[in-house]
């Protein structure tokens, strides 16, 4: 250990894809001078800095999606069916921030048939009865919010921009929600995802899902009450006898959502802790090289 013995380390994990997709469509009409699109890397450094500067971590981690169908893909054939294809110049700066993190001595974590948040399920996994390490997830969207345990597992997210973060914790998620991190892939399994193209029950939409699941938690407990003929506990709560009859017609739809929705813990990815703190790895000159290269003058001088 770099410290006293019991400092608790803190492992940063960057969820990349929804960093580079929010940092481009914020930014995008960055160019180099020889023309090459650097919107989202401009905004993923940027980014990057600020985590550093705001979170002081030990370790970074990389994550991404891999083009091609995932196992939801598989399962869904319409899974994010409604998504227009990758823009030219983001697909490419997808590609091209690997560089960075290469320059940055950052490890990359990634497996085809799995996404990105299935990676940083499964490192959490790995880690969440290592008492010495703390976990930050830092990401664009709100899906990994049902990662949070406690503060040992926390979520960094945008709030808008790249500028406007906020940290979630697991008080911070049920002051959101009205229910807990384990619970979130049970109100999608509900009310759906338009972003993911999620159905859900139709008809049943955020304040039914939220009283359902707050009232009586997983999808499974939902139905295990609708099951033991006790309707008088749903009505009690507000819930009308059309959606009761919507959920009692819906259950396929709502457990099938709640796959599709729920972050996997067992990605077949090899996962270690970098042997050398973030820190200590880090090698100026290599960083710097590449900046020059995309013309990002400003950042070089933060660094």
């Amino acid at each position: 250990m770099k410290d006293s013995e019991n400092k608790t380390k803190r492992l940063v994990l960057l969820d990349s894809h929804a960093i580079l997709h929010r940092a481009y469509h914020a930014l995008p009409d960055f160019a180099s001078k020889k023309g090459e699109p650097t919107g989202a890397l401009y905004g993923l450094v940027a980014m990057l800095l600020k985590i550093i500067g705001d979170l002081k971590p030990d370790y970074i981690v990389a994550c991404y999606d891999l083009p091609g169908p995932t196992y939801r893909h598989e399962a869904y054939k319409g899974y994010k069916a409604q998504r227009k294809k990758t823009d030219d110049d983001l697909s490419t700066q997808i590609e091209r921030s690997r560089d960075i993190f290469k320059a940055f001595d950052i490890p990359i974590y990634d497996k085809p048939g799995f996404e990105a948040d299935d990676m940083l399920g499964t490192i959490v996994e790995k880690l969440k009865d290592d008492p010495e390490t703390e976990i930050v997830i830092a990401s664009g969207d709100m899906d990994t919010l049902q990662l949070v345990t406690g503060k040992k597992v926390q979520v960094y997210t945008l709030k808008k921009g790249i500028k406007d973060t906020i940290i979630y914790d697991e008080k911070g998620v049920k002051e959101r929600f009205e229910f807990g991190p384990k619970l979130l892939s049970d109100y999608k399994g509900l009310r759906g995802d338009a972003s993911d193209n999620i159905i859900g029950i139709e008809g049943i939409g955020e304040k039914t899902a939220t009283t359902l699941i707050s009232t009586f938690g997983t999808i499974e407990n939902i139905y295990k009450e609708l099951e033991k003929g006790k309707e008088e506990k749903f009505k009690k709560v507000g819930i009308s006898p059309r959606m009761i009859e919507l959920l009692k017609n819906g259950k396929e739809e709502a457990e099938f959502s709640k796959m599709l929705a729920t972050i996997r813990r067992d990605a077949p990815i090899n996962f270690q802790l970098p042997e050398k703190s973030f820190k200590e790895s880090l090698d100026l000159e290599k960083i710097l090289t590449l900046f020059n290269e995309l013309d990002f003058r400003t950042l070089g001088a933060r660094l």
